[in-house]
């Protein structure tokens, strides 16, 4: 680094701290405090290693009370004020140590000591952001460019390390009206752009897939757009005004009673439908027949066949059991008697393993109960089937395929992984148990106060937006590091654009200006999908010409 940019950027002298509460860095220039803000990187740089640090706290120290307390006479400029700020009173930054890089291996390494004391602490340049967080430049299928440093300018590129994101489930948290969904499809286009996982999307709010039309009325590419044959829109309608999109289509016996106590609260069920639905089920499984199509299909027949005394199922609580699921009749999606490989949840295998992305979207409808419903039985097969392909891999590796990573992204998570409903859907399962089998979660939510506490603290990489309520901001940091001192950030936030990254797939935590999503974003997306075009099909050219020339001899 020349002199010139090291005094540029120069903070201070470190004048004490410890390695658990942070540094205590003396700063030289009043002019730096207000050009600096919360959650700033810091780099203080020895012979062998950079110290990153991020900026937790600013206090002003005196030499002794008095000197505190005693303003001097005259304007903020004058020469007594001046010689006395800097001399018996000064500025005081407290960064938190989160990661050292070793300049002789050049890699990251966890922080396991502190700067000696004295040392010159600067703000992090460009160089100091790329060496720990990638290029994309360099390595375009692994490093996505999610934004910037918040205090730099947008050539200080932030990077997510797109091969960690997917090894372990995502959170992406933020109060409403402070841009989830739209920093959302920034990282699902990361995913597809990186290729190294299918997503799942459940499109609660059409905000993904499909154009839309934003606050400010301005036109916004979905996914579809910009990756065309990549992304395969479904919806729940029977039938769209968008030409490509195909329905959903549930076989009504992929439906199990867990499936339906997810929707317990919108159908109104009390505590002993539980109860009647698996005295149904174990009844009617010996007849060969699904406890669930005999209520819709055959519900009066059935009641009357319970109307003994001492029949296995109450006939009172059965025939409030179908009144109740009769409104599953009306779902259009719902199917009866269909042959096997003809349902959605065999369409979208195919092309979640064929690296096709797929959004199933809920469009026009605003029924909770819709999304939840198919949100449950799909995730609950999907995730079956993919412990069926994983288990057949690992059992013979040379004669099935791995199963091709899967990001199941969810909406309103919390009502998928709070205390009690965590225990009945699929998703606590997945989001503690398939990280061996490829699949992880992209919980994307606005309360993540209300997720079960064990999920939350293992969540991998989050993404965290402007958060008001104190026990949805200690959510979102559960089981991370020096979680007092983020908090901080987290307050400084503003509402939009900006984010705290932390966790698995970035190096050390770090406060980002998010990129657009605009056209320069899609001229973005063009360019590279037509330079990998180009540059697979020119390999692929080039591997034939050595083969052709190594067998003429050449």
């Amino acid at each position: 680094m020349s002199g010139s940019i090291y005094e540029e950027n120069k903070i201070g002298k470190i004048i004490g701290g410890s390695y658990s509460e942070g540094l205590a860095i003396k700063v030289e220039d009043d002019s730096v405090v207000e050009n600096t803000r919360i959650g700033a990187i810091l780099v203080s740089q020895t012979e062998k290693r950079k110290y990153y640090c991020m900026l937790t706290d600013m206090v002003i120290e005196g030499m002794n009370k008095q000197a505190l307390s005693e303003l001097p006479r005259g304007n903020s400029s004058s020469l007594l004020s001046r010689i006395t700020r800097g001399t018996s009173i000064y500025n005081v930054f407290k960064a938190q140590p989160v990661l050292s890089y070793d300049l002789e291996e050049k890699k990251n390494q966890p922080i396991r000591n502190i700067p000696p004391h004295a040392s010159s602490v600067r703000r992090a340049t460009y160089d100091d952001i790329s060496d720990v967080f990638g290029s994309f430049e360099k390595n375009p299928k692994r490093f996505f460019p999610v934004g910037s440093v918040l205090d730099m300018d947008e050539s200080s590129t932030v990077c997510i390390d797109m091969e960690r994101f997917i090894e372990r489930s995502s959170g992406i948290y933020g109060r409403t009206g402070t841009g989830k969904s739209f920093i959302a499809r920034l990282i699902m286009a990361g995913i597809i752009l990186c290729d190294k996982a299918s997503l799942l999307i459940f499109d609660a709010h059409s905000d993904h897939g499909p154009d839309l039309v934003d606050e400010e009325n301005r036109h916004v590419k979905g996914l579809k757009s910009l990756f065309g044959s990549k992304v395969q829109i479904m919806t729940i309608e029977n039938s769209s005004s968008m030409a490509g999109i195909l329905p959903i289509e549930i076989d009504v016996r992929d439906v199990e009673i867990e499936d339906i106590l997810s929707i317990a609260e919108e159908l109104k069920l009390n505590e002993t439908a539980q109860q009647v639905m698996i005295a149904l089920k174990n009844r009617l499984e010996t007849e060969g027949k699904h406890w669930l199509e005999e209520i819709l299909v055959n519900g009066e027949d059935l009641a009357e066949r319970f109307k003994d005394s001492e029949a296995v199922v109450n006939r009172s609580s059965l025939l409030a059991l179908i009144r109740k699921l009769s409104v599953l009749k009306e779902l259009p999606y719902l199917k009866y008697g269909r042959r096997p490989g003809t349902n959605s949840i065999d369409v979208i295998l195919n092309y979640l393993q064929r690296g096709i992305s797929v959004d199933i979207t809920f469009s026009k409808s605003d029924k909770l109960l819709h999304y939840l419903f198919v949100t449950n039985v799909l995730s609950r097969r999907i995730y079956h089937r993919y412990m069926e392909m994983y288990e057949k891999y690992a059992s013979n590796k040379q004669k099935y395929p791995s199963p091709r990573p899967l990001v199941i992204a969810i909406e309103e998570a919390h009502r998928f992984l709070s205390p009690d409903v965590a225990k009945q859907t699929i998703f606590g399962t997945i989001a503690r148990e398939m990280r061996k089998a490829k699949v992880s979660l992209m919980c994307i939510d606005q309360r993540p106060s209300q997720i079960d506490s064990e999920i939350a603290s293992q969540i991998g990489t989050r993404v965290i937006l402007s958060l008001s309520d104190e026990a949805d901001i200690a959510s979102a940091l559960a089981g991370m590091k020096n979680s007092k001192q983020l908090r901080s950030i987290i307050e400084s936030l503003d509402s939009k654009q900006q984010a705290l990254l932390i966790g698995h797939a970035v190096p050390m935590p770090i406060a980002i200006k998010t990129r657009g999503y605009d056209n320069s974003f899609y001229d973005f997306v063009s360019i590279y999908a037509q330079k990998h075009e180009v540059d697979e099909k020119y390999e692929k050219t080039i591997e034939v010409s050595k083969k052709w020339l190594d067998e003429m001899g050449y």
